[in-house]
């Protein structure tokens, strides 16, 4: 398994996609397949789309990064939660979303396939074919906590996340006291925070974006 690892980034990162579907290799598809079915029945809300495999995360001078993508099948990352590691490191978004010296915290939920429990920064999600972090984290302030971003997010990091199986691009969201979410339908709780009184436990990505978090004034 990789390390855990953050890139600091000064501008948005460059998305490569190879376009040609990404199938690992040397797997039994058959155990796949019965290990698929089985997370299928524990979760009615699993759904075999697609999702951007990371094959390569490489820094391209002037503080930025370039990230190669190949699209995947999500039942090759979804049973990984089972011990089968497939090979697939899914690209994903995150946020640190403040207001007033004050962060959004979030308490995932029991039905979650990873950190079921663990508090994280607000908000989060997988970056689909064919958009760009920027829109992801965009669409998940909208969805995950009914708000949407006055200025656009900054990008600030790519983190990998080992225990997730994930890269993630890291963005600043500013908001003011009046786009404040008041609920969320993806959350059991959400939560406005100091830095110094964050909730616990904290998911091993959040870990890494606490530190993130204490420079955010400077960005």
């Amino acid at each position: 398994m990789e390390v855990e690892r953050l890139i600091p980034i000064r501008r948005p990162p460059v998305v490569v996609s190879t376009g040609a579907p990404w199938v690992p290799q040397g797997i039994d598809l058959d155990d796949v397949d019965h290990r698929w079915s089985q997370i299928m029945e524990r979760n009615p809300r699993a759904f075999d789309g697609e999702v951007l495999h990371v094959v390569g995360v490489h820094r391209n001078g002037a503080g930025g990064v370039s990230i190669h993508v190949a699209p995947c099948a999500y039942r090759f990352y979804a049973v990984q939660t089972t011990g089968l590691d497939c090979g697939v490191r899914a690209l994903g978004a995150k946020a640190l979303t403040v207001v007033d010296g004050r962060i959004l915290m979030g308490l995932r939920s029991d039905w979650v396939m990873y950190y079921p429990g663990q508090w994280e920064f607000v908000p989060g999600g997988s970056v689909q074919p064919g958009q760009e972090p920027l829109e992801t984290i965009l669409e998940e302030l909208q969805e995950e906590v009914f708000c949407n971003a006055p200025s656009p997010p900054i990008p600030i990091a790519v983190a990998c996340d080992p225990h997730a199986y994930s890269w993630e691009v890291i963005h600043l969201i500013r908001l003011t006291p009046e786009e404040m979410p008041i609920g969320s339908s993806e959350y059991d709780a959400l939560r406005w925070c100091e830095l110094d009184a964050l909730p616990e436990p904290l998911t091993p990505i959040a870990q890494q974006m606490k530190a993130l978090a204490g420079s955010v004034d400077s960005v």
